[in-house]
């Protein structure tokens, strides 16, 4: 059997069914349209997550000056403690480093502090040493200082509970010109090179491991010595009192320059003293009369106006 449609295309339908064919095109087209939200809802949640996984970077930021800065640095804000012995231990008093211990009512300690005080706080006699103060100690980590050496050359920046460990070993730790009436104040290469080019007859040069002769005239306190190849500063003391003369030798220079092994010896008629010992660091030209190693010499086994000495200064 045939169909024949009159008056345009016939799709297989009829003309009778032409408000139904109408729907279904209605209906194709929003089942389109909602497919291709499915995809478009489907792509962007692929885009969102990739941006999840691989953040973009941000967008520089222009500075005043022009040039642009990552927005991603590390931000810091200078600070201005007006009493910086907050950050030290009440107890010791020394910069306060993790592990820093609090009691019950707040007080803090330094762990070394807790020990000594068999963990009782001396404050409220509470119990101290079980409980860390978290806050203190990353506002500890967080603070950065500069060296107080910086104007003699130092540029470290290190936290504050390492000020200590750092100043025991920063070689730019100033020092006084041993000539008297010299007010000169540098690090001690500095110094060096000061004494060489401004105290050239004022002093008396050597060589390390070799031994040479100093004369103390009356009254002469200090002779100062300068080696030969490194330049290094060294101060031969001579604190003249009732029983004899007191003789030690220190070394000018930051406190991790070393200590150097000396040797002094007085002779007198046939009869030797001799003292060996160490050098102790200075960063001046007065020191405390001294409390360890002396080599004393009797008044009277020298004549009055000199007082000769033979040395060695062993090389590190």
């Amino acid at each position: 059997m045939v169909k024949i449609s009159v008056g345009g295309y016939d799709d297989g339908e009829g003309p009778s069914n032409r408000n139904q064919k109408r729907r279904r095109e209605e209906e194709d087209e929003e089942e389109e349209r909602n497919t291709r939200r499915s995809f478009e809802i489907v792509d962007r949640s692929i885009e969102l997550q990739e941006r999840e996984d691989h953040p973009p970077a941000p967008p520089n930021r222009a500075t005043p000056n022009g040039s642009a800065s990552n927005a991603t640095r590390v931000r810091s804000i200078p600070i201005f403690v007006s009493d910086p012995d907050v950050l030290d231990c009440c107890i010791c008093y020394e910069p306060l480093s993790a592990p820093v211990f609090q009691c019950e009512n707040g007080h803090i300690a330094c762990s070394n502090c807790c020990v000594r005080l068999k963990n009782k706080c001396p404050m409220c006699l509470m119990p101290i040493g079980y409980n860390r103060c978290r806050a203190i100690e990353k506002v500890l980590d967080s603070i950065k200082m500069s060296c107080p050496n910086a104007n003699y050359g130092c540029t470290e920046t290190f936290c504050y509970s390492k000020k200590n460990d750092h100043e025991k070993e920063c070689i730019y730790l100033p020092c006084l010109c041993p000539h008297a009436g010299c007010d000169f104040v540098a690090s001690s290469k500095e110094l060096f090179l000061h004494v060489s080019h401004r105290h050239v007859d004022s002093g008396t040069l050597f060589t390390y491991d070799k031994f040479f002769t100093v004369i103390f005239s009356a009254d002469q306190k200090t002779i100062v010595l300068q080696e030969k190849n490194d330049g290094n500063l060294f101060i031969v003391h001579n604190n003249h009192e009732q029983l004899g003369h007191k003789v030690r030798i220190s070394c000018i220079g930051p406190k991790s320059m070393g200590e150097f092994q000396y040797e002094v010896l007085a002779r007198f008629r046939g009869s030797t003293l001799i003292l060996q010992s160490f050098t102790k660091i200075i960063q001046g030209q007065y020191v405390d009369p001294p409390s360890n190693a002396f080599l004393l010499i009797p008044s009277g086994v020298f004549g009055p106006l000199q007082l000769k000495l033979d040395i060695r200064i062993k090389s590190h």
